[in-house]
């Protein structure tokens, strides 16, 4: 069984919902309360996520759920061999073809990982570098941003926010130093971005939007009006010199 939705969010409001045993999107503890059910079985157990849980939307908070076993299922792996992997498709037409894939595969995500922690580093030492108080509105604004963002996420898996069993309250609560982290880091980049007077060019921002366009298999002049009715340019030209203030603070770090 494979679970297409991350365990918490889907077995929260979902039908004939896959789940597996013992993925790691699985909460912690999820899977000792659904171990030895037989099929037919119902049973209602809550989770409490930890406050150095992974998704930050969920730490700290209790989450209800009520699960119906409809089957059960054992995953058996197919034998690792030519015809496995010209199963996979036509660009393999033996098993050496698709490890040397899976190999570039990971060596790609390796080192995207890597410049994403080397993202976020930068970002924390630069938060740390605003000594001074934030602006309560800001600090306020973006938990507010952080927690309709989670909500728009629990939508587009088809999940009622009203009836995920979360203390959005105490969610909220929640992503205070999140964001204030996150408005600190803003402010620090921003004053980067005018020292170095780093500027974004209209070209710029047609093909961000192009490119959010494709992802939302929408037209680019669809999403230009929309983004010029509630506002948005002057928030995408922000987010893509922000971007650039990071790409250079990134250039000019010492990664020891």
């Amino acid at each position: 069984m494979t679970a297409q939705l991350p365990a918490e969010i889907a077995a929260t409001n979902g039908d004939n919902v896959s789940i597996e045993l013992g993925s790691p999107a699985n909460p912690p503890g999820f899977d000792a309360e659904l171990v030895d059910l037989t099929t037919g079985a119902q049973k209602t157990f809550t989770i409490h996520f930890p406050a150095d849980y992974s998704v930050k939307e969920m730490a700290n908070t209790d989450v209800t759920y009520s699960a119906t076993v409809k089957d059960i299922r054992r995953k058996v792996l197919p034998e690792l061999d030519d015809e496995f992997a010209k199963d996979l498709g036509a660009d393999f037409d033996s098993l050496d073809a698709l490890k040397e894939r899976v190999r570039a595969d990971i060596k790609h995500e390796a080192e995207h990982a890597s410049q994403r922690q080397l993202r976020t580093d930068v970002l924390k030492q630069l938060s740390e570098r605003v000594t001074f108080e934030l602006p309560a509105s800001l600090v306020e604004h973006e938990m507010d941003r952080r927690v309709e963002e989670f909500a728009r996420q629990l939508m587009q898996q088809n999940v009622d926010p009203r009836q995920a069993g979360i203390d959005w309250a105490q969610m909220r609560e929640s992503q205070r130093e999140p964001a204030r982290a996150s408005v600190a880091s803003a402010i620090a980049l921003d004053e980067i971005a005018r020292r170095e007077n780093i500027t974004v060019a209209a070209e710029d921002v047609e093909r961000e939007i192009e490119r959010f366009a494709a992802q939302a298999g929408r037209t680019p002049a669809a999403l230009r009006a929309q983004l010029e009715k509630e506002g948005g340019i002057a928030r995408l030209a922000t987010g893509l010199r922000r971007e650039k203030a990071v790409d250079l603070a990134i250039s000019r770090a010492r990664i020891s």
